[in-house]
């Protein structure tokens, strides 16, 4: 079967569906429609739509369907149970055609007991629900999760075996394995494990550092922020353009949110109305129709991953002026640590706050592979995270549909679409991520920005003025383990700064 594309409206007494058919000849007598309070069901061979409101709607004298051919469309009126109730979130079609609870849960082991839904009062629950959204907003904790230490010593009984065995899986909710070291075999440059499907989450985050410390250049970083603060004609490189950019959609939020400072609190909306257009409605469409039971303690994996994902997003957006190019899909999935070291934990420190560790760890990333890398572009990307956020869950997932295209299409990376991206639009339009949940991470992000300081971005180098030479002018044949210093970015900024001032006084 079909799923059609299809848009909703509303008023105060009905909801209009128009339902596109095309390539077949329009038949009345074979459309099946039923109307059971939330239930809606759309069929007309080979096109079926199931839909499932926030409320009820009857089926009585005052429904109506006709064709339209001029459109190509089957208009359909429905009434509303209770006149003058507004039904949230008609534009997100994929929520709309998701299964009720006691469908197809996503989770091959569930972690927590399915609960059958119940026929009750849904004012009730969404008084309840807003309460709860409002507490855990107030309360979400970026805490890193610890591991339960294990008994290196055991039985060698088959349960004790089993407990020792890492669990290697990746992507959203730890639910994929035997997709991404396919695609390494194929060419997959995003990826920096050397072993995708065999190296522990532990594991991920040592070889990313080790390597992200090796393959950090000081002298390209040095040279780019010589350009950026003493540009000159014949620099192979413009940093100005870029980092005063403004994205259109940020300015759009900037101009609404400056708009309703000047209301009367009463009649202040708490967040921006966005509206996605044909394509957007159709990839929502696609999407997967599941339910998800994420475990609380890795649902800020997956907000991280929301996080680290749309850094690297807008930096790629800076870099090209608003235009995707071909190299895009490698920025992006170069600078997202869940993507190129299948990373989600992102700190072996329990005591680590794991936003400030995904802000840390895109930031290093951004220093080290991309054509531009400035410290101050990174703000500048930030702060565009920051305002996208703050634009609430519409603006969110129009930036991650967006993103979704430039994987999907690609002939290696789609894997990263398949394991992440999919599910992450999936779960952000549920209600699983609400708005206030939205607004509290933003202004989390906001305060892990404002008390972050250059000099928290550091990287480990081979101290080589420490290796010691012989007479000769060879290394000493004893072995000796090589000196490590810690470079952080104000020490590699003072040292470009003596050269260029030394470069300067010999001219």
């Amino acid at each position: 079967m079909i799923t059609p594309y299809f848009t909703i409206n509303q008023d105060d007494e009905f909801v209009y569906i128009d339902i596109k058919i095309t390539h077949i000849r329009f038949s009345a007598p074979n459309i099946e429609m039923i109307v059971e309070n939330e239930l809606f069901i759309f069929s007309l061979p080979p096109y079926y739509l199931r839909l499932r409101f926030p409320y009820p709607c009857i089926d009585d004298e005052r429904a109506h369907s006709e064709y339209d051919s001029k459109s190509e469309s089957v208009k359909i009126k429905i009434p509303k149970a209770n006149k003058g109730q507004f039904f949230p979130d008609l534009d997100l079609t994929a929520k709309l055609l998701a299964r009720s609870g006691n469908d197809e849960i996503r989770s091959a082991e569930p972690k927590k007991p399915l609960i059958e839904e119940l026929d009750v009062n849904n004012d009730d629950i969404i008084n309840r629900q807003a309460e709860r959204d409002l507490n855990e907003g107030e309360t979400f904790n970026w805490e890193v999760e610890q591991d339960l230490p294990k008994n290196p010593i055991l039985g060698s009984n088959d349960q004790d075996d089993n407990n020792l065995k890492p669990k290697l899986k990746y992507g959203f909710d730890n639910q994929y394995e035997g997709i991404v070291g396919v695609s390494v075999s194929n060419g997959n440059d995003i990826n920096g494990l050397n072993n995708p499907e065999q190296t522990p989450e532990n594991d991920r985050i040592i070889e990313r550092l080790i390597k992200e410390n090796i393959q950090f250049d000081p002298e390209i970083y040095a040279a780019d922020y010589i350009m950026e603060k003493y540009p000159t004609p014949d620099d192979d490189k413009s940093f100005k353009e870029i980092i005063e950019w403004n994205n259109p959609e940020i300015l759009k939020f900037l101009k609404w949110y400056k708009s309703q400072q000047h209301l009367e609190e009463k009649d202040r909306q708490s967040i921006m109305p966005v509206e996605f257009t044909k394509k957007e409605q159709e990839q929502m469409i696609n999407l997967p129709r599941k339910s998800y039971l994420v475990d609380e303690t890795y649902k800020p994996q997956i907000l991280a991953t929301v996080i680290s994902l749309l850094f690297a997003y807008h930096f790629d957006l800076r870099e090209t002026e608003g235009e995707h190019n071909v190299e895009s899909a490698w920025t992006i999935g170069k600078i997202t640590p869940q993507f190129s070291y299948l990373d989600s934990k992102l700190s072996l420190n329990a005591n680590d706050n794991l936003l400030r560790s995904a802000v840390i760890t895109c930031i290093r990333r951004a220093l080290t592979f991309p054509l531009h890398r400035s410290y101050k572009l990174c703000e500048k990307v930030w702060n565009d995270v920051y305002f996208s956020l703050r634009g609430g869950k519409r603006l969110i997932l129009q930036f991650l549909l967006d993103l979704k295209e430039l994987f999907r299409y690609h002939d290696i990376y789609y894997v990263y679409d398949k394991i992440w991206i999919e599910d992450l639009c999936s779960y952000l339009i549920s209600d699983n991520v609400t708005e206030s949940i939205i607004r509290s991470i933003a202004h989390d992000l906001k305060k892990v920005l404002d008390e972050l300081k250059k000099s928290d971005i550091t990287f480990e180098k081979v101290d080589e003025e420490e290796i010691q030479i012989d007479r000769e002018g060879k290394k000493e044949q004893e072995e000796q383990e090589d000196e490590m210093i810690v470079l952080s970015l104000e020490d590699i900024e003072e040292m470009a700064e003596t050269s260029y001032r030394d470069y300067q006084s010999q001219k």
